[in-house]
């Protein structure tokens, strides 16, 4: 693998500054899936990385810390409109969950309720035969004991 110039020069001055250290985990290349969390490190009120790492944790699902990310962008810069708009839609994408959870929360309620009358009603069946044979069986057993 060739490592460029740049690069071999970077790792010598990385070993004599922090010898202790993997001087992986200071480069920042902009290729690196981490470039945005490593510039956060060095100035943790960049808005652009605050914003692309909100965006990494929406993509993965992680809805709560994706608001928080855009949440300090916007805190940082009012006027950047990516984490602005990104901020918009994710609440809108949060109420939207909300309201499909709620909704299948009365679904789920209602259909309880619906099984719950049914099986009232089979018991209340069950137990108007039973009353009614009893009363066969008295009429019958009245009839021959007399």
């Amino acid at each position: 693998m060739h490592v460029s110039h740049t690069r071999q020069m970077f790792l010598k001055h990385a070993k004599k500054i922090m010898p202790d250290r993997h001087a992986n985990a200071l480069y920042i290349n902009t290729t690196d899936p981490a470039y945005y969390e490593k510039l956060l490190r060095c100035n943790r009120h960049n808005v652009r990385a605050l914003y692309y790492v909100g965006r990494k944790y929406e993509k993965q699902g992680y809805l709560q810390q994706a608001q928080e990310y855009y949440e300090r962008a916007v805190s940082v810069d009012p006027h950047f409109e990516p984490a602005v708009g990104a901020l918009i839609l994710l609440r809108r994408k949060q109420e939207a969950e909300r309201r499909r959870q709620f909704s299948l929360h009365m679904l789920h309620t209602l259909q309880a309720k619906k099984k719950k009358q049914k099986n009232l009603s089979l018991f209340r069946t069950m137990q108007a035969i039973m009353v009614s044979y009893l009363i066969i069986l008295l009429v019958v057993f009245g009839i021959l004991l007399r």
